[in-house]
């Protein structure tokens, strides 16, 4: 078993519970909210698609520091925290990074250089960030993209009728990018949060 896999599981097991399988205009499962979660997390089906995910990826980072500590896990991890230069040279002794105010990680562990990102939105388009924060992130070797299939709103033009996990999975680009990742020795693995909408 991998080391990092316990974190995963306790994710999937963490996420079981929070949605149900419904279907869209266009017939494509989906997961949505179930109405008790919405209800601990003092929201409810009207709430807006943000507060759910942010309260949601709040109550599982929570947990998951909980399971395994402040030691091992990092919340909102900064990308490229503590990163130095590899080359120093007359040029580059001016420079300075402030990671404050660069992107963060869902979940870090340092353990083994894993970054988990939770996608509860729309997943194709938050994928090209977490590769580039991979790739400018020396501490991580895998990134973990933990997505759910969500359901756009309908447009005047129709809805997509496939989105999250089935999206990225079956995309060409998306698998290019997860080989091109290889070559800068990063690992990129999709994760689907509720299986039962691909079944």
């Amino acid at each position: 078993m991998l080391p990092e896999q316990e974190i995963i599981d306790e994710i999937l097991n963490f996420f079981s519970d929070k949605f149900e399988a419904k279907l869209n205009q266009k017939g494509f499962k989906y997961a949505a909210y179930k109405k008790q979660w919405l209800n601990k997390i003092n929201l409810n089906e009207n709430s807006q698609d943000e507060a759910k995910t942010k309260q949601t990826v709040k109550k599982l980072q929570e947990h998951i520091i909980k399971q395994f500590g402040a030691k091992r896990i990092k919340i909102e991890a900064n990308v490229a925290e503590n990163m130095t230069l590899r080359f120093q040279s007359e040029e580059t002794k001016s420079f300075e990074l402030d990671s404050s105010k660069l992107m963060a990680f869902d979940i870090l562990d340092v353990q083994t250089g894993c970054a988990i990102e939770i996608s509860l939105a729309d997943a194709f388009a938050e994928f090209f960030k977490v590769v580039l924060k991979g790739l400018l992130d020396s501490r991580v070797k895998k990134v973990y993209f933990c997505m759910r299939n969500h359901n756009y709103k309908s447009t005047k033009h129709g809805s997509v009728g496939k989105s999250g996990y089935i999206k990225l999975a079956t995309s060409a680009m998306v698998n290019q990018y997860i080989q091109l990742a290889k070559l800068y020795k990063l690992e990129i693995i999709l994760i689907d949060l509720f299986p039962e909408c691909n079944v």
